[in-house]
């Protein structure tokens, strides 16, 4: 049975299907009576974005079948969706949104449904590259659109030590805290809509008229500046949940924020890694979970 991987984030699914992958925008409008998805949706008034965990949920079915479509599966399906960490330990039990989901994306093509905690994956995507596992904690931190998810996992002992998901933080909040103030004479109203923001940042320049400014420097320097403040809180946070057992060797930055630093991370004493094609790792991960290949 062939596995189709569906990794649902507030600003696009992943998806990865027989050694081809893409990726759809996280947006939907009604056009009358049909739903529409993805790009399709921001070419119309009105698009809506996922914006809570209730919506993320409602809306994962209609997301896995445009995953279907787009990717042209065949034949029976083992499909591997993911959720935030924080949530996806909640909701995990008997009643809870969980097997509510399961149930919900089981049928037709798809036989067995698995529903991995987002941060793992990126975790279990870095472990298979390597040839022994490391003898340290590993501290995963997945940074997303509008949340980060934090995962402290020890490799000799294969469990997660700690986790947490972040809400209202991520590319969304580094765009209006840290790069604005930095371009704020090339951008005088201040404000932009999310899906500028994300064609802001993924360009690397501004235009108006022809005249094009290039804000590539100014987005590397907010995004180092963002994942050192993230990574102080999330310290903070292990500190207050774990205490001595919170110590770590390396941090793997990984989720479609960490491509704002495409370079090496500066750090004074601890190795920071930035995942290959980072905005996928976690759909690697949920992959080899499943037994896919």
């Amino acid at each position: 049975m062939d596995v189709l991987v569906c990794d649902l984030g507030f600003s696009s699914a992943k998806w990865i299907y027989s050694g081809r992958k893409g990726r759809i925008v996280s947006a939907f409008s009604y056009n009358g009576e049909n739903l529409l998805i993805g790009e399709e949706a921001l070419l119309t008034s009105g698009s809506s974005y996922l914006k809570t965990m209730e919506e993320l949920v409602r809306y994962y079915p209609v997301f896995v079948e445009h995953c279907q479509k787009v990717a042209a599966t065949e034949g029976d399906l083992l499909l591997a969706v993911g959720l935030p960490y924080s949530f996806w330990q909640e909701q995990h039990r008997p009643g809870g949104a969980v097997p509510a989901l399961a149930k919900s994306l089981t049928g037709g093509a798809v036989k067995e449904v698995a529903i991995f905690p987002q941060g793992l994956g990126g975790l279990r995507d870095y472990l298979d590259k390597l040839e022994e596992r490391p003898t340290g904690n590993v501290l995963g931190i997945d940074i997303g659109f509008n949340t980060i998810i934090f995962t402290l996992f020890s490799p000799q002992r294969k469990q997660i030590i700690h986790g947490k998901t972040l809400n209202k933080r991520g590319v969304h909040q580094m765009a209006t805290s840290f790069l604005l103030p930095r371009i704020k004479s090339l951008a005088p109203s201040g404000t932009f809509t999310p899906v500028e923001i994300a064609f802001l940042i993924e360009k690397g320049y501004l235009q108006y008229g022809f005249e094009r400014h290039d804000v590539t420097r100014e987005i590397r320097e907010a995004g180092v500046a963002y994942i050192e403040h993230i990574i102080r809180d999330v310290q903070g946070e292990l500190q207050a949940h774990v205490g001595m057992h919170a110590d770590f060797e390396r941090v793997l930055l990984f989720g479609g924020g960490s491509a704002l630093v495409k370079d090496e991370f500066p750090a004074k004493n601890i190795e920071v890694v930035i995942l290959p094609e980072p905005e996928f790792a976690n759909a690697r991960g949920f992959l080899s979970l499943a037994g896919g290949k």
